[in-house]
């Protein structure tokens, strides 16, 4: 299939309905792009990557770690979109690289590159993707595209610790490939909005903030090693959305079928695990 005009092979008679129903190929239509989405690398992703070992919900990341089949969800279209513009990114910059070897003879850029952010005893590597490294100045930067409300908070104060702790994992990626790592910075993009909008965090670079978040991804992942279901009762929960998490069950009185949520009653009191903690 090149084209149109007698360039495409004509469709068998037995799949022409024309002048058929339109709220029949919206409803194919957005059949296609959830399809995409579910299947798309992103959301088959099973292993903890350095975008969650900062998530503040230990029990979360229980559940995950447990391999506990999420709650169907609808397609994550702003995900989506915040992929679209990570590739788009991508291709911005190696533009730029091209830009630059031809004046200097030199890339500027570092563009999503495969790291190795650390290890621990009870999962083994933990790898993911830097979206783009700074040459010039040692700056790791990761790009977040968020909405209008969460761009005014991030400005008024800083990223979640989740995505605090993932910058910092970036630069321990990039260190541990021989790169120097000086500073890590979020650029939070707006989602709607103009260019103009967006908003650059950044603090210098500390690996004791990336290992701080694998010592405490190592204990909620032997907990859930040596207690199994019986874990996740014991993982402390954090105010985070849980209404949008995978996880979450309604009026569940067992974590083991589902998580109530961080301030709902749970169906025990238990001990808190000693070796766990949502502080860095």
């Amino acid at each position: 299939m090149t084209g149109v005009n007698g360039t495409l092979e004509a469709l068998p008679p037995k799949l022409l309905t024309l002048g058929g129903d339109p709220d029949t190929v919206m409803a194919e239509y957005l059949d296609v792009i959830g399809r995409t989405i579910s299947n798309h690398p992103r959301s088959l992703q099973k292993r903890i990557g350095p975008s969650e070992v900062g998530q503040a919900c230990a029990r979360r990341l229980g559940y995950k770690l447990l391999g506990h089949a999420e709650r169907d969800q609808r397609p994550n279209w702003k995900a989506t979109i915040g992929t679209a513009t990570h590739s788009w990114l991508e291709d911005a910059f190696q533009a730029e690289n091209a830009r630059w070897l031809r004046t200097g003879g030199v890339e500027r850029w570092v563009t999503e590159t495969r790291v190795t952010v650390g290890a621990t005893k009870t999962l083994g590597k933990i790898t993911g993707s830097c979206d783009l490294y700074d040459r010039v100045t040692g700056t790791v930067l990761d790009h977040k595209v968020v909405g209008p409300a969460q761009l005014k908070h991030y400005r008024a104060d800083g990223p979640s610790e989740q995505y605090h702790v993932q910058a910092h994992l970036y630069g321990r990626g990039l260190h541990l490939l021989g790169l120097p790592v000086e500073t890590v910075g979020i650029c939070f993009l707006p989602r709607n909005g103009e260019l103009r909008d967006a908003f650059l965090w950044h603090e210098p670079w500390e690996e004791q903030i990336a290992l701080q978040g694998l010592d405490r991804l190592e204990g909620i992942a032997a907990a859930c090693n040596m207690l199994d279901d019986q874990a996740l009762a014991m993982l402390p929960t954090a105010d985070v959305w849980c209404i949008n998490c995978p996880f979450y069950k309604a009026g569940s009185t067992d974590p083991a079928q589902g998580c109530p949520g961080h301030d709902m009653p749970k169906a025990a009191d238990p001990a808190p695990l000693n070796f766990i903690s949502n502080n860095k």
